[in-house]
C-alpha cells in the first residue's frame, strides 16, 4: 500500500509540474490576444514555436492579411509560417484588421487603414506599435529583430510601417502590393529598413507599373535603394522559371534591397514566398545586415546662433564619402558646399551653415 501511495504522489507531482510549466519545456501555442486601443478592441494571433520558454529572446515576424481577410485565414491558408517558426525559432504574429461599416458596406469588411486621402480614422500604426510593446513585455522578444510582411492590402500597409515605424522594424516584405502614392509623398522617416518585394507582372490589384493610387515596382525599388544607400545597379539572377531576382547590394550603411519579379504572375501569394521572406528578413537587425559594421554618424553639438554642427563618423571603410542632409521626409541631398570625408578625416568635424531644420545627416559613398 505504501509503494502504491508513493507512486500516486510522484505522478501527481509530475502532473503539477507539467501544468505549471516550471522548468518544463512547453509545446507550441497559438494564442488569441486582444488589446484595447482608443476604446476599440483589436485582436491578433500569437504563435509561439514549439519548446518555447520565456527565458528566450526570439525574433518576431508580423504577417498582415489582405483586404477583407482574417488573421486566421492568413495563418492557415495564405502564409503559414508555423513550421518555419518551429524550425528557425521565431514568434509569428497575425494581426486582425478592424471591421469598418458604412452606407456602401453595411456588413463591413476588415481592412488596414492608411494615412492619406482615404484615412478612416482607425489607428493601425498605433495598433502595430502597441502589439510590439505587448510582445516585449510578455515574451521579452528581441526588439532589434522585429520584421513585417503582408499580402495585398496588408502588403500596402507594410510600406506605411516602413515609413512611420521604420525605427521599430529591421526589415519588411510585401507580396502583390506596392506603396501608395501618398505614402511616398508624405513618408516622414529617414530610417533605413531591409526591403523585399515580390510581385507579378499581371497583378490586377496592384499593377506592376503602378496606377493613380500606387507607384510602380521600379519606383518603389528606386526609392528604397536611395534611402538605404544601396548599390545603384542591381545584380539579376534567375530564381526559378519565370521568376527573376533583382538585388541592390548593401552599401556602407549595411542595407540592401531585393525584388522578385514573377513574369505573368497574378495577384497571389506564390508558394516560394514564405521561405524567401524569412530567409531575407532574418538576415537583419535594427542596425542593418547581421555581421556588417555600419558607418555611424553622431552629432556631438549644435550651435544654433552660429549654425555650426560638430559631428563624428566611425567605421569609415576605404574610399571617398560625403555627408548629406535632409529636412525630414525628403531625399537626402549633398551639402552645399560639399563635405567630403574618408579614413584620414580628423574628427570631431565642425560643419558651418547648417540650419537647425537640416540636422538629419547621413554618410554616403561618393559616386565615381
Amino acid at each position: 500500500m505504501r509503494v502504491v501511495l508513493i507512486k500516486i504522489i510522484r505522478s501527481l507531482f509530475y502532473f503539477l509540474l507539467l501544468i505549471s510549466g516550471v522548468g518544463i519545456v512547453q509545446a507550441q501555442e497559438t494564442l488569441n490576444k486582444t488589446l484595447n486601443l482608443g476604446g476599440l478592441d483589436r485582436q491578433f494571433i500569437v504563435y509561439l514555436p514549439k519548446n518555447f520558454t520565456h527565458t528566450e529572446s526570439l525574433p518576431v515576424l508580423f504577417c498582415f492579411h489582405g483586404g477583407n481577410g482574417s488573421a486566421e485565414g492568413m495563418m492557415s491558408f495564405t502564409a503559414d509560417f508555423r513550421a518555419l517558426a518551429d524550425d528557425q525559432r521565431f514568434i509569428v504574429v497575425y494581426p486582425q484588421g478592424a471591421v469598418i461599416r458604412d452606407e456602401k458596406d453595411p456588413q463591413g469588411s476588415s481592412n488596414w487603414n492608411t494615412i492619406g486621402p482615404y484615412d478612416n480614422g482607425t489607428d493601425d500604426i498605433g495598433f502595430t506599435g502597441a502589439m510590439i510593446d505587448f510582445l516585449k513585455m510578455d515574451y521579452s522578444v528581441n526588439s532589434s529583430r522585429i520584421y513585417a510582411c503582408g499580402f495585398s492590402l496588408g502588403g500596402n500597409f507594410v510600406w506605411d510601417l516602413a515609413c512611420y515605424l521604420g525605427d521599430r522594424f529591421a526589415a519588411v516584405s510585401s507580396v502583390a502590393a506596392s506603396m501608395w502614392q501618398w505614402t511616398l509623398e508624405e513618408c516622414p522617416s529617414n530610417d533605413r529598413v531591409g526591403i523585399l518585394s515580390i510581385h507579378g507582372t499581371n497583378d490586377f490589384y496592384n499593377p506592376y507599373n503602378g496606377n493613380q493610387y500606387s507607384i510602380s515596382m521600379n519606383q518603389l525599388s528606386e526609392h528604397w535603394v536611395l534611402k538605404n544607400g544601396s548599390e545603384g545597379t542591381p545584380v539579376t539572377s534567375q530564381f526559378a522559371p519565370g521568376v527573376t531576382r533583382f538585388l541592390w547590394n548593401r552599401g556602407d550603411a549595411c542595407y540592401d534591397v531585393a525584388h522578385y519579379r514573377i513574369q505573368d504572375g497574378e495577384h497571389v501569394w506564390p508558394s516560394f514566398a514564405t521561405q524567401v521572406i524569412w530567409d531575407y528578413v532574418s538576415r537583419y537587425t535594427s542596425s542593418g545586415l547581421l555581421g556588417c559594421v555600419p558607418v555611424e554618424l553622431s552629432v556631438n553639438s549644435y550651435n544654433k546662433e552660429a549654425e555650426e554642427v560638430s559631428v563624428t563618423v566611425k567605421n569609415i571603410p576605404e574610399g571617398n564619402f560625403e555627408i548629406r542632409t535632409s529636412t525630414g521626409g525628403q531625399p537626402f541631398q549633398p551639402m552645399s558646399p560639399g563635405i567630403s570625408i574618408n579614413q584620414n578625416t580628423v574628427f570631431p568635424l565642425t560643419i558651418s551653415k547648417v540650419r537647425d531644420d537640416k540636422l538629419l545627416l547621413q554618410v554616403w559613398k561618393k559616386a565615381l
